[in-house]
């Protein structure tokens, strides 16, 4: 995929994300990861992101391409880097995808690149927020759902906003159930008809049986035409309009609804 070229303001946001005092690197780490990258570190003893952007400047100058820059975000965004501190690692990712989508990319939590739809001003992640959650909320969205469309993620396209609010529905699962599992197998165990944690109605009627068998299987086919695919497929065989995601959203929501009504089945202790 070729890289757009950054402008030298861009540039300099990165260096302040990627060297800020609360969640940026420490001092120590940056000079390890320059070192790792080959890149020089001419101002070690400057503030770090003064310190960072300065290596930035060096390497761009010296290569004639703000591809050095990518390769540094690539670098640090590896996976394997937020392992001692994922909060700080998906909090970093997150700002610095409110950059790069000015230039129409964004990097994810697989270390990689991918293209999405350029935004012209962080205004404009401002207004796809509002007119999604206008939409939404005349529909009567559920408030769940509404969560889902927050600035942050609505800064990764509408996405991100249907792949957490698909989450959602497994997280309040969990928590009526007390389970732990995930996705089908969560569904197929907290709705099971002859042993429920969380049940629809009485369940004495075949009728009954069948609405909670149908919302089992709805929810489970969020799981499968949604959670899934966002989780797994490529960015480019799977994207997401506004229009689209009204629809799944909507969809969610209805189905948080119908948890709204649902019972918790109190469990028997020995």
């Amino acid at each position: 995929m070729a890289m757009p070229k950054l402008t030298p303001n861009q540039i300099e946001q990165i260096a302040r994300i990627m060297g800020d005092t609360g969640n940026g690197f420490t001092g120590s780490e940056l000079g390890h990861l320059l070192a790792q990258c080959r890149m020089d570190d001419p101002d070690p003893g400057l503030t770090k992101w003064k310190r960072l952007h300065n290596a930035f400047c060096v390497a761009v100058n010296g290569s004639s391409s703000t591809n050095v820059v990518f390769q540094f975000i690539q670098h640090c965004m590896e996976p394997s880097q937020g392992l001692n501190n994922p909060e700080r690692y998906n909090q970093m990712r997150l700002e610095l995808n409110k950059v790069l989508m000015l230039v129409g990319i964004e990097i994810r939590d697989d270390g990689q690149f991918y293209s999405v739809s350029k935004a012209q001003s962080l205004g404009e992640v401002q207004r796809r927020t509002k007119e999604l959650r206008e939409k939404l909320t005349g529909y009567g969205a559920h408030s769940e759902v509404l969560r889902c469309c927050r600035d942050k993620l609505l800064a990764q396209d509408y996405f991100h906003a249907v792949q957490e609010a698909a989450k959602s529905l497994c997280d309040r699962v969990r928590t009526m159930s007390g389970l732990t599992t995930d996705g089908t197998a969560l569904f197929n165990t907290a709705f099971a008809v002859g042993n429920p944690y969380v049940a629809y109605n009485s369940l004495r009627t075949s009728s009954e049986q069948n609405q909670q068998n149908g919302l089992k299987e709805m929810l489970c086919g969020v799981i499968h035409m949604v959670r899934n695919v966002t989780a797994h497929e490529l960015r480019i065989h799977w994207d997401v309009n506004e229009k689209d995601a009204v629809d799944i959203l909507t969809q969610i929501s209805y189905l948080h609804k119908l948890l709204d009504v649902c019972i918790i089945v109190p469990r028997t202790t020995l």
